[in-house]
């Protein structure tokens, strides 16, 4: 939910702190390249899921759960 925060350590165990600024929901076939772009220079972790109704035919999901969020420097 927007304002969860979720921690994610690096390769040298470095504890990385992000919090979810909003959540979108998209169909299958929906452009979503906004998700993979970023212009104001922040460090932001983006996760991309399945969620929607199983289509046994095509083998996937008929939405994506999006969850966006911005790096935390404390």
């Amino acid at each position: 939910e927007k304002g969860d925060r979720l921690y994610i350590k690096d390769d040298l165990g470095a504890v990385l702190m992000f919090e979810v600024r909003e959540i979108r929901m998209y169909d299958e076939d929906d452009l979503t390249t906004e998700v993979f772009a970023s212009s104001d220079g922040l460090a932001h972790l983006n996760l991309i899921t399945c969620e929607g109704i199983w289509d046994r035919v095509k083998r996937s999901y008929s939405q994506r759960l999006v969850v966006l969020t911005d790096r935390v420097y404390e």
